[in-house]
C-alpha cells in the first residue's frame, strides 16, 4: 500500500521518512519535481549517498538537466516502472513537497503520454517551422504568447489526442493517505539548509549545468547575480506559503502543525497499522 509524508520545504520530513523506511524495509518515492534532476544533489537536498545505499529510493535521478520535466513526465516514469502493480505488492512511502506531482497521483489524473520519437523530431524544427507545422495540419494555435515550447507541445497534445488517459489507481488507504507536516520552525529551518547548501558546494553545482532547461532556470538558486543565501532564503519562504496553500486544498491528508519530529514519526506510524 501507498503512503504519503508530505510538507513545506525543510520541515524535516525526508529525516523521518528515511528511518521510518529503514525500520519497516520499504522504498521511499520522492515527490520532488528537482530531485528528478540528475546534478542536482545539492541544489534539491537529495538524499545522501550513504542514505541510498540504506534505502531504495524512487523518482530520484530519472532527468538530464537540459530535460522539460513535467507532471506529465513523471507520471510517465511511474507507469514504466510498473508503479501503479508496485503498490499492491509492498509498502511504499511517498515522500515531498510537490503538491501536483501528488494531486496527479491519487486523483486519476487524466494526461496525454508523451512520445519521445514525436519529440525528438520537433525539437529539431525552428519557430518559423513548428508554425508552418500548425498551418500544413490545420492545427489550432494556443491563444497565448507563442514560443518554441509552446509550439511542440501543442503539435504533441493535437497528434496524441487519441491516446489520452487515466493515470491508473494506486494502493491507497481509502479514508486518509497520509500527512502533511507544517513545521513552524520553517523559517530557521530554511535558513540553515540554505547556508549548508552554499557551505557543500552549491555553487560549483550550479555552474557545471551547462545546459539546463527552462525547468532548472526557473528553480530556486538559479539565476542569481549576488547575495545568493538572502535570495534562496526568500525564495524558498515563498514557495512554503505556496505549499501551504495547494495542501490546505486535499483533505485526503491529515494536516500537523508542530516542530516535534517524534509526533509526525508517530502519527505516521500509527496510519501505516491501521
Amino acid at each position: 500500500m501507498l503512503y504519503f509524508l508530505t510538507g513545506i520545504t525543510s520541515s524535516g520530513k525526508t529525516d523521518i521518512a528515511h528511518q521510518i523506511a529503514i525500520e519497516r524495509n520499504m522504498p521511499i518515492l520522492s515527490l520532488d519535481s528537482m530531485a528528478v534532476y540528475k546534478g542536482l544533489d545539492i541544489l534539491s537536498a537529495k538524499p545522501s549517498d550513504v542514505m541510498q545505499a540504506q534505502v531504495e529510493y524512487l523518482g530520484i535521478n530519472i532527468a538530464d538537466a537540459d530535460q522539460n520535466f513535467s507532471v506529465v513526465d513523471y507520471l510517465n516514469y511511474l507507469l514504466d516502472i510498473d508503479f501503479p502493480k508496485m503498490t499492491y505488492e509492498k509498502d511504499i512511502l511517498a515522500v515531498g513537497g510537490t503538491g501536483l506531482y501528488f494531486s496527479a497521483m491519487i486523483k486519476n489524473f487524466e494526461f496525454r503520454p508523451t512520445d519521445p520519437t514525436i519529440r525528438a523530431e520537433l525539437e529539431q524544427l525552428n519557430f518559423g517551422q513548428l508554425m508552418k507545422f500548425h498551418e500544413i495540419y490545420r492545427i489550432e494555435l494556443p491563444s497565448v504568447e507563442l514560443n518554441k515550447r509552446r509550439l511542440i507541445r501543442n503539435i504533441e497534445s493535437s497528434l496524441l489526442e487519441d491516446s489520452k488517459y487515466l493515470f491508473p489507481e494506486l494502493n491507497i488507504p481509502k479514508d486518509k493517505v497520509g500527512i502533511f507536516w507544517n513545521n513552524p520552525d520553517y523559517k530557521m529551518n530554511i535558513s540553515k539548509r540554505t547556508a549548508s547548501m552554499i557551505e557543500n558546494g552549491l555553487a560549483d553545482e550550479l555552474s557545471a549545468l551547462t545546459n539546463p532547461s527552462k525547468t532548472i532556470l526557473q528553480a530556486i538558486g538559479m539565476n542569481i547575480d549576488s547575495d545568493i543565501e538572502t535570495n534562496i532564503n526568500q525564495k524558498t519562504i515563498k514557495l512554503v506559503k505556496k505549499q501551504i496553500t495547494w495542501f490546505k486544498k486535499e483533505t485526503s491528508l491529515m494536516p500537523y502543525t508542530t516542530n516535534d519530529s517524534n509526533i509526525i514519526k508517530n502519527k505516521m506510524i500509527e496510519l501505516m497499522d491501521e
